[in-house]
């Protein structure tokens, strides 16, 4: 992953700052959960803060990124590469496959 979508998270969820932790560290530790998929008490434990409180912090990052979700996530058709779109053996394939994924969403 790169840097750059996290700094834009920091500048948008500048208006969360807290005394005691940082929106970059804020941050990590959604990620880390999103990621490794831990229990609170195993992260809470890690950075030495109550389960409630990293509960807190995470909710905070999952609100943020839930109503940035349309910058955030691209759309299914610019994810099939240009050579699939240009061959007529594949192209069925994957128009078949998006209208799918789209009815279930």
């Amino acid at each position: 992953m790169h840097m750059k979508p996290i700094y834009h998270l920091c500048v948008i969820t500048n208006y969360n700052q807290h005394k005691k932790i940082s929106i970059r560290e804020q941050i990590i530790i959604f990620l880390q959960i999103i990621g490794q998929n831990p229990r609170f008490h195993f992260i809470s434990g890690l950075y030495y803060m109550y389960v409630e409180t990293m509960h807190c912090y995470f909710r905070i990052v999952l609100k943020t990124i839930l109503k940035l979700y349309k910058h955030l996530i691209k759309d299914l058709e610019d994810m099939v590469p240009a050579k699939i779109i240009n061959n007529q053996r594949l192209n069925p394939y994957f128009k078949v496959r998006t209208r799918t994924i789209q009815i279930f969403l």
